[in-house]
């Protein structure tokens, strides 16, 4: 079970001159079967690859029941010059079967990545954080070297010494603003074992005069829990009085990786389309629920953003759909104009900016619905205007899952339409995913957890194959 022991010399602090960490004695990872990955089998594949390929790293707070357990992302510091070795990792974690979906550069020299698998049916995950230089509230509390040096080993894996492991830990909640129960313990034995006087200088790297002996007397009395939400401001005084110019620095490098972020969203738009009763609300649900971890939030809608004409339904009752009589051409291309507008106006101004915050949006039903049953929207305008319209509604990088079933299934559950438009629709609906890149045909005549299951699946090889066309230097190791 315990990988070997690397060589000791691994353990001595990091400088320019030993640049190059020396091998150590693990042994060549071979790619598990696909019923033989888990979570601790991930985690003890990448802490033996991080060995192999001399990855100067450590854990940095929340180890002690690794591998078998994680309670939440992983924090793991990485000595700068090992960037390229740790590529060659990951290139290797992924030929394992663990694949990497997700890299959020959510602060200057920190990644927040994301790797799935399979087992079985069921999607799990593991949420990476790995961190060249810790940077929080326009400090940079740590350096990367300082990360890992003095760094111990613990049975399988290496984690940082008490006093990075205090200074970490105590500037990302200040950051965060709260801390768990087993966070503030964790912080007080650290007190207990650095002593008072290190820990008030180790503090003091973060808060200014006596506020940093207020806080280390809350660590050892166990308050800073109620003491966090009071000090959201005071790392960002600290770094105003001690360096000006560095944060000026440090907000300019924030603001190009801003920039970045909303030029190359790193959420994703997903469009669940078909007929009524074929199970699309269970499995935006679910979806939404089962796709958490590869992003920081997520939202659904129903056939469009709901801007203009908020309180108005777009569509007839859901239990008579083609109850209402449809508009004439002139009052259907008005509609259409206004429609068109809100998809327009709700991307701009809702769902791009909740795409670049990797936030997940979820339609249940889009415009191409329009285009299958546009007497449901009492559309009777040309059909070629709407056609037209459709090629506009943006984004152009939707993913389409198309859901089908057999008609006495679906009529077993909805009976809206009679059994003719049904055949219909369905017809139409299995045409679709011919003429689109990103689209697949999902059968829920199997059930709820193996239609949720090919459904993930499809969007979890979507995010693996724009991971590798994104982000491809983080699998191809600098030769």
């Amino acid at each position: 079970k315990n990988a070997p022991r690397p060589n000791p010399m691994n353990e001595l602090p990091c400088s320019a001159e030993n640049s190059v960490a020396p091998a150590c004695g693990t042994t060549r990872i071979e790619a598990p079967a696909p019923q033989n990955r888990s979570l601790p089998a991930c985690l003890r594949t990448l802490f033996q690859l991080l060995d192999e390929h001399r990855v100067r790293y450590c854990v940095l707070h929340s180890w002690e029941r690794l591998p078998d357990e994680l309670s939440s992302d992983l924090d793991i510091a990485v000595h700068p010059q090992d960037r390229s070795r740790l590529s060659a990792a990951f290139k290797k974690l992924a030929e394992a079967g663990y694949r990497p979906v997700q890299c959020l550069n959510y602060r200057v020299k920190a990644y927040y990545f994301v790797f799935l698998w399979f087992e079985g049916i069921q999607l799990r995950s593991l949420a990476l954080d790995i961190i060249f230089e810790h940077r929080r509230s326009g400090l940079i509390s740590l350096r990367g070297r300082q990360m890992v040096a003095g760094r111990t080993w613990h049975h399988e894996f290496w984690v940082a010494r008490p006093r990075v492991e205090f200074t970490y830990l105590l500037a990302k909640r200040t950051s965060k603003g709260t801390a768990s129960i087993l966070q503030v313990l964790r912080l007080q034995v650290l007190v207990e074992l650095l002593g008072r006087a290190e820990a008030e200088k180790l503090a003091g790297k973060i808060f200014l005069g006596g506020l940093k002996r207020r806080v280390v007397d809350a660590c050892v009395d166990g308050s800073l829990g109620e003491l966090l939400p009071k000090l959201g401001t005071q790392p960002w005084r600290t770094g105003l009085a001690r360096h000006p110019w560095g944060l000026i620095r440090y907000l300019s490098g924030e603001g190009v990786r801003i920039a970045r972020r909303w030029f190359q969203p790193t959420g994703l738009f997903v469009v669940v389309l078909g007929p009524d009763g074929v199970g699309k609300s269970t499995l935006v649900m679910r979806l939404g629920q089962e796709l958490r971890t590869c992003f920081r939030r997520w939202q659904s809608f129903h056939w469009r953003p709901g801007v203009i004409a908020r309180k108005k339904v777009a569509s007839a009752p859901a239990d008579d759909p083609h109850g209402k009589s449809t508009r004439g051409a002139l009052a259907s291309t008005l509609a259409l104009l206004g429609i068109f507008l809100d998809y327009w106006v709700g991307y701009r101004f809702i769902l791009r900016p909740f795409l670049a915050r990797t936030g997940l949006v979820i339609f249940d039903r889009y415009y191409q619905d329009l285009l299958i049953d546009p007497r449901r929207y009492r559309y009777g305008g040309p059909m070629c205007l709407a056609k037209l319209m459709g090629r506009l509604v943006p984004p152009t990088d939707l993913l389409f899952l198309v859901l089908d079933a057999e008609d006495e299934v679906i009529l077993s559950r909805k009976r809206e339409v009679p059994l003719p438009e049904l055949q219909r629709q369905r017809d139409r609906y299995r045409q679709f995913p011919k003429g689109e890149e990103r689209a697949t045909l999902v059968k829920t005549d199997q059930g709820v957890e193996p239609t949720l299951g090919e459904a993930t699946r499809f969007v979890a090889d979507y995010l693996t194959e724009r991971f590798e066309r994104c982000h491809a230097g983080w699998l191809t190791p600098i030769q």
